[in-house]
């Protein structure tokens, strides 16, 4: 019986991200803790990214839509606009649940086209839900969104300050990390692998392409599904504003400045795209002037991202000391 082995060096790496946030969180006001609970957010929708694009070679810009629709569904069950106030953590279940259904749904729909056609498929989908939130009322609150969103609860305890999130969104970029390396491990990924990499050789090896990918789909859709649910409750209000295709491409510049394959990568690749607004706030209007700069010189000298070029340097002094010895 095959056993997973979850590989040392990124348990080692997440592990000392962990501590290190732990350390930095107990010294940050409430303002860069806020900043920090919207990177770990975000991850959560990346690592979905991982799944599809890193595993399975294929660009999808659907999670920002997935996103939107699991803070809607927790936002209209946990605002009382439809008679009845879920608790918080009933609707993050119902939402990832739904989320994963309608992720399935369309999923079956745009992974019978190849390649670009499906991302660009997904594209026009983000589109379409964007303009639905923004001008929808009954559903969506329209440009005013949804507020007086009731936050997370679990017996007594009430999530009402951001240092108590933090910690409830580490521990689920943690568990969502350890997810996707389980994934990477199975034979699952395994197939995800084999797809991106020759799909004609994988189709040979009995591997059901659209199947997989639709599986996939739908475990990228349920991650996002989660962060939007995680989003609507710690804001306490979402509008449409905040599921746009710009919001979309920050999470691919997130992933493929992490590295896409890099787990513990894209923790990092996220806190510094996050965290770049309000470095450069006086540059507001040059920002995604700077992240396509970024991305170019990203794709000549690290085109694995800040973990593949990390886990290449590591792979050099290795080979440097085997040759020593």
């Amino acid at each position: 019986m095959n056993k997973c082995k979850f590989d040392p060096k990124t348990g080692a790496m997440i592990i000392f991200l962990i501590i290190f946030s732990l350390i930095v969180s107990l010294k940050m006001n409430n303002y860069t803790v806020l900043v920090v609970n919207m990177a770990l957010i975000n991850m959560i929708t990346a690592y979905g990214l991982s799944i599809m694009l890193g595993m399975c070679g294929q660009l999808v810009f659907s999670g920002v839509a997935f996103m939107g629709i699991g803070a809607y569904i927790t936002a209209n069950l946990c605002s009382g606009r439809m008679n009845f106030i879920l608790p918080g953590y009933a609707a993050i279940i119902v939402s990832v649940v739904l989320t994963a259904l309608i992720a399935w749904a369309t999923g079956i729909l745009f992974l019978r086209l190849k390649s670009s056609f499906c991302t660009f498929a997904t594209l026009g989908f983000v589109q379409v839900l964007y303009t639905l939130f923004l001008n929808y009322e009954p559903a969506f609150g329209g440009p005013k969104g949804i507020p007086e969103i009731r936050t997370l609860s679990a017996g007594g305890f009430v999530f009402d300050s951001y240092k108590k999130w933090y910690f409830l969104l580490l521990g689920a970029v943690i568990i969502v990390a350890l997810l996707v390396e389980r994934i990477r491990r199975t034979s699952l990924g395994r197939s995800l692998a084999s797809i991106r990499d020759n799909e004609l050789a994988a189709q040979t090896l009995g591997v059901n392409i659209y199947r997989t990918r639709v599986i996939a789909f739908v475990i990228a859709g349920a991650f996002a599904g989660l962060s939007g649910t995680l989003l609507a409750q710690h804001n306490r209000f979402i509008s449409g504003d905040q599921f746009s295709f710009a919001k979309s491409t920050t999470i691919v510049i997130m992933s493929m400045l992490g590295g896409i394959n890099s787990t513990p990568g894209i923790f990092v690749g996220a806190l510094i795209v996050t965290f770049l607004p309000e470095v450069l706030r006086g540059l507001d209007k040059y920002l995604m002037f700077i992240y396509g700069i970024a991305v170019i010189i990203m794709m000549i000298f690290m085109p694995m991202g800040i973990g593949g070029a990390v886990s290449d340097f590591l792979k050099t002094m290795r080979r440097k000391n085997k040759l020593k010895s």
